[in-house]
């Protein structure tokens, strides 16, 4: 229903004169009745006469979709159910609040012609972003990430199916990240982004994934984070988007609004206040959202809603700082700060001693293996430090670098035929027939074990890659241009019709049925009927005075004075379909 003509077009014919008299005070057709409903001058005098509950009962209403189903409404004011249906009631009375049926339980619809009026009352929680002064937000970090995968490089952490380390695994992580970060949060986020993968029981570092997560940075981590936190509430992330656009708005209505949305979606929910306020809490945190300094306001940050409106990943330009210092001791002392990408390449030539507001690494025999056997070489690495270095590279490093990697020794794999090694102490595993002086003959189908027993024996191998499991790239998920989402549309009645709300009731069910016209014949007064016209099957509203209540063959009657008719008739109580209630 999409009009007020409409939704007076399910009203039953029997119903247009009463509501007519009782809204209007006057009789007139349905199109009158529409037009007079529809009123503007009408609708601005009733709602200037509503309490603020009232009013604020409507508002919900509104940002519902103007249709609103009898339990979602239940669950939202469950500790507040009679001043509920007293207000509808109190507005049903006054034509503007309507009930979709008769079983007590049917969708709550609001006056169409009273949607504009409402809107204009709600563009008051709407504010411009120009006219605030906003807290500048606390950045957001994947330094925490980045030093658990540097720690990950450095050890051989073991685990049990699903990526869950052991014990002392655990242990470990938290001794060496020193309590900075949150190693199970992390840990686990690392893993559903792909940076962190099991080989053979190993946790070990994706380095395609995880160089993709330190290119993207802090920005695309953040809006990762504000999308997986809406993943249990699905269209939360769009409900956000479509509620703020580019503009502040009150946080009251931001937490009102998803509230009465998580209860639209699932009206058993209870604790939806909590996870909206802890929700709307931490998008705040990772700057996804900014308030102003009273903390009154509410508004999307400039790259998170351009990322979002685009689809595509719009990173604002972070100053890091490069002050990283090289000691003649090996150490490096790497403030959290740095550029995630070279702290992340830091961790492959170099081990994490202790992670701090300035974080210790120390270059050793074994990182620079390691480095080695990563692609690096001595060349590259002395480039590498002196790029990040504030002062110039001691002198000792950069020849102590290059002692070790020229002393190491190399053997290079041709899948399938020869194993060729260089390096005075490189000797071949026993069993390999020696073709030619440090060429060896591969039996077929043994290269990852001949590789594996090099390795342990400190020799870069070369020409193994065939055998490594292909790495994927980060797994952020699609960031799909979000959309400015329609109101919930409405919901065709039934065939019982659209009735003001509390206007119409339905008899009560078995004896207490009875009791309403036993409580009427003994009070002396009138009651208003819904009832079936003999022989026709429709609806006729009939005004009578209960004479005797009685019951034959089990079924109950009512034998009373038709003042349409002026006589008396008898009523079969269960078919009395409703009662009008009295003004």
């Amino acid at each position: 229903m999409t009009s007020t003509h409409d939704l007076l077009s399910h009203i039953p014919g029997y119903m247009v004169e009463i509501l007519s008299l009782r809204i209007l005070g006057r009789s007139v057709d349905r199109a009158s009745l529409a037009e007079g409903l529809g009123d503007e001058a009408r609708l601005r005098r009733v709602v200037a006469e509503l309490s603020d509950q009232q009013r604020s009962l409507l508002l919900d209403l509104c940002e519902l979709g103007g249709s609103v189903q009898w339990d979602v409404l239940t669950s939202v004011y469950r500790n507040a159910l009679d001043p509920l249906k007293d207000d509808l009631v109190a507005m049903g009375g006054a034509g503007i609040v309507f009930q979709n049926g008769l079983s007590g339980r049917d969708p709550i619809i609001l006056l169409p012609s009273l949607m504009p009026i409402l809107e204009e009352l709600r563009q008051e929680f709407f504010a411009r972003i120009e006219d605030l002064t906003l807290v500048k937000p606390r950045p957001v970090s994947i330094w925490g990430h980045v030093a658990l995968l540097n720690t990950l490089r450095a050890s051989s952490i073991r685990c049990r199916s699903g990526m869950e380390p052991f014990k002392r695994g655990w242990e470990y992580l938290e001794e060496r990240l020193s309590g900075m970060i949150e190693v199970e949060r992390v840990y686990w986020e690392l893993v559903e982004l792909g940076c962190i993968r099991e080989k053979k029981g190993v946790l070990c570092v994706s380095s395609q994934a995880s160089g993709e997560f330190a290119m993207e940075g802090d920005d695309r981590y953040a809006l990762w984070r504000f999308i997986r936190s809406c993943h249990g509430y699905p269209g939360l992330e769009n409900k956000v988007f479509t509620l703020i656009q580019d503009r502040a708005v009150h946080r009251g209505l931001l937490i009102r609004s998803l509230i009465l949305f998580l209860h639209s979606r699932n009206p058993e929910e209870v604790y939806a206040r909590e996870m909206v306020s802890s929700l709307v809490d931490q998008w705040l945190g990772l700057g996804i959202l900014r308030q102003d300094e009273e903390g009154v306001w509410v508004c999307f940050s400039e790259h998170a809603f351009r990322s979002l409106k685009t689809g595509k990943t719009l990173v604002s330009p972070h100053p890091y700082c490069d002050d990283i210092v090289i000691q003649p001791n090996m150490e490096i002392l790497a403030p959290r700060d740095f550029d995630p990408v070279d702290l992340l390449n830091l961790g492959e030539i170099a081990d994490l001693v202790q992670t701090d507001v300035v974080s210790i690494y120390r270059v050793t025999k074994k990182s620079v293996s390691r480095g080695l056997r990563d692609g690096w070489n001595a060349e590259k690495i002395r480039v590498f430090l002196e790029r990040i270095s504030r002062h110039e590279l001691p002198d000792n490093l950069r020849k102590t670098i290059q002692g070790w990697a020229s002393e190491r020794p190399e053997a290079h794999i041709i899948r399938g035929t020869f194993l060729v090694l260089s390096g005075a102490d490189c000797k071949a595993s026993r069993g390999l027939a020696e073709v030619l002086p440090g060429i060896y003959r591969v039996p077929e189908n043994c290269e990852e074990e001949i590789a594996a027993l090099l390795d342990k024996g400190d020799v870069i191998v070369h020409g193994a890659d065939g055998e490594k499991e292909a790495e994927e790239s980060v797994s952020w998920g699609k960031l799909l241009p979000f959309q400015f989402l329609p109101k919930t549309p409405w919901k065709e009645s039934r065939r019982e019709g659209v009735f003001p709300f509390g206007m119409v009731s339905p008899l009560p069910y078995g004896t207490k049925g009875e009791g309403v016209f036993e409580k009427a014949l003994h009070d002396g007064e009138s009651v208003v009927i819904f009832y079936p016209r003999q022989g026709y099957g429709e609806i006729e509203v009939k005004k009578i005075s209960p004479i005797y209540v009685y019951r034959k063959g089990g079924i109950p009657f009512v034998e009373a004075f038709c003042e349409d008719t002026g006589e008396g008739e008898v009523f079969d109580i269960t078919k009395v379909r409703a009662l009008l209630k009295s003004t």
